[in-house]
């Protein structure tokens, strides 16, 4: 009997223990963000509905980008050009687009299927002459999903939710995107046994408690 009962003694702490430290490694991890050394590419569009006048939005692309992770990087520029002085051109909700694409991670290459991650919005304002200009980029609200390279899970936070394009007469008419990568490392599957392990020792634990009450 006082066999039976150290048995269970020690099954119960046991389960104690690994329930404990499974749940102080799961709130340690996710605050740990990774160096990951991003190679990238972007382009752009910019729409043509909703421009009364002479288009003169234009959208430069990155077509070769390096940055380390967390840390901002550029998307591209939104490019104003000048117009004749005494014209001007109106922009109503007109659409664009910017497409993020991971090209390797840490010098390998990405796994297949992976999905560019697309960002969209809508352009509004007025263009007047050569350096008048109240043009607004406003980005979509939609949640941005996080997406897997190799052995990490990158996020972007801190995109720019609006810009206000510069001129043709403000450093060339460029206006830069920026937003801000952060990868974190894949749980491993024996992290997420142990976890599981220790979740279901505590639950046993309260159960058999529960019984003896």
């Amino acid at each position: 009997m006082r066999h039976t009962r150290l048995v269970r003694t020690w099954m119960a702490s046991t389960a104690l223990l690994l329930g404990f430290s499974a749940f102080a490694q799961a709130a340690v991890s996710p605050a740990q963000s990774a160096k990951v050394l991003m190679d990238y590419a972007t382009s752009g569009t910019i729409g043509s509905t909703g421009v009364d006048g002479i288009p003169v939005v234009s959208f430069n692309s990155v077509p070769s980008g390096q940055f380390t992770t967390p840390s901002s990087f550029s998307l591209g520029e939104f490019m104003v050009s000048a117009l004749p002085t005494g014209v001007s051109t109106t922009y109503t909700d007109t659409p664009f687009s910017i497409t993020y694409l991971v090209s390797d991670v840490n010098g390998e290459s990405i796994q297949e299927g992976y999905t560019p991650i697309v960002l969209t919005g809508k352009i509004n304002g007025t263009v007047s002459g050569a350096s008048q200009s109240d043009l607004m980029v406003s980005f979509d609200k939609n949640p941005i999903p996080s997406f897997i390279t190799n052995d990490y899970v990158n996020t972007l936070v801190n995109l720019d939710t609006s810009l206000t394009l510069v001129p043709s007469t403000t450093n060339g008419g460029r206006t830069t995107a920026q937003t801000l990568l952060v990868a974190q490392p894949v749980p491993e599957p024996a992290t997420l046994a142990i976890f599981g392990l220790g979740i279901a020792g505590v639950v046993w634990h309260r159960r058999r408690q529960s019984r003896i009450a």
